[in-house]
């Protein structure tokens, strides 16, 4: 039974559509399963053979945004990030990934603004107040970089923190013309689940679930749930999503929507690249901290690549 969609399957993505797109590849992976997820997932990753570099990738919210201010259809408020309670919490979280001892963190930046973060970080060693008068640096202190990424390369003495990241729209690879093709209106573009016989996850609803949980839990149970990658995992809720309004909207000899999945799977290809290339030669270890909507593919990516093999976070953020 093909699905009622809410968007003409003649039409393609414009550029305020695009915007609603990027918001589909939001960063962000929820679990909506058992209340202890890490004591029900299993790491779906290998284990790291002699010679390759070890990866954990950890798999964030952006804890910078807030559903009020940003287009990430995944956003969660996380509350007052630089409060007592979440620094707390921030603190026990980055205590536990020490223990895993990395030789590199890696955040979601782009490559070409390493020089950026490199004066962001040598100026959060020296004194955190002093971020927003750093030359080119435009993230709010609460950022995960910030908090997670530079907190825990503080942590572990290291001097420097890695920018592994490539920015690419999922909107990146449609014509001109096809963009034109689009509608104005943004939330028609995907999927209704009560209309198709597959599961498909609920955006919305998982979403609101998960700020119920974080608005009564901590942070550190929030980073268990994004990193639980099982079956009944919503990690995979935007790769799904991807899928669904691609297929949906394509038929034999027309795939230009399939190219909203295409684009997705490049980026997190060339970000796969970059955390092979970007870290030293000689780091045996890389904790990337990274918006969970990635994580499905890129342990994919890394499972396959012979240099390398992912890691688990679960074990080290559970008690």
């Amino acid at each position: 039974m093909r699905s009622e969609l809410h968007l003409d399957r003649r039409s393609v993505m414009g550029s305020a559509a695009a915007a609603a797109i990027a918001g589909l590849a939001g960063c962000v992976g929820l679990q909506t399963g058992a209340e202890d997820p890490a004591a029900a997932g299993t790491d779906p990753w290998p284990d790291p053979k002699e010679g390759q570099r070890e990866v954990m990738l950890l798999g964030t919210s952006h804890l910078a945004q807030t559903p009020g201010d940003t287009a990430n259809t995944y956003a969660t408020d996380p509350g007052d990030v630089l409060g007592k309670q979440r620094q707390r919490e921030l603190e026990t979280l980055t205590d536990r990934l020490a223990e895993w001892d990395p030789d590199r963190i890696a955040v979601e930046e782009r490559v070409s603004q390493q020089s950026v973060i490199d004066d962001a970080y040598a100026a959060y060693r020296d004194d955190p107040d002093t971020l927003s008068a750093v030359s080119g640096w435009e993230r709010d202190r609460s950022s995960e970089i910030v908090q997670v990424g530079f907190r825990l390369a503080d942590k572990l003495g290291h001097d420097s923190v890695a920018a592994v990241d490539y920015f690419q729209s999922p909107a990146a690879l449609f014509t001109d013309e096809e963009r034109q093709q689009l509608p104005d209106s943004l939330g028609p573009l995907r999927v209704d689940p009560d209309t198709v016989e597959y599961p498909l996850p609920d955006i919305a609803d998982r979403i609101e679930e998960e700020q119920q949980r974080l608005n009564e839990g901590s942070l550190v149970d929030h980073y268990k749930r994004l990193n639980t990658l099982d079956v009944g995992s919503y990690a995979w809720g935007n790769d799904q999503n991807f899928y669904a309004i691609a297929f949906e909207n394509s038929e034999p000899g027309d795939y230009t929507m399939v190219k909203l999945i295409t684009a997705w799977t490049q980026r997190n290809l060339r970000i796969a690249s970059n955390i092979w290339n970007v870290p030293e030669a000689d780091d045996e270890r890389v904790l990337v901290v990274y918006g969970a909507s990635h994580v499905p593919q890129l342990g994919q990516m890394l499972t396959g690549a012979p240099m390398m093999a992912p890691v688990s976070p679960l074990p080290y953020l559970t008690d």
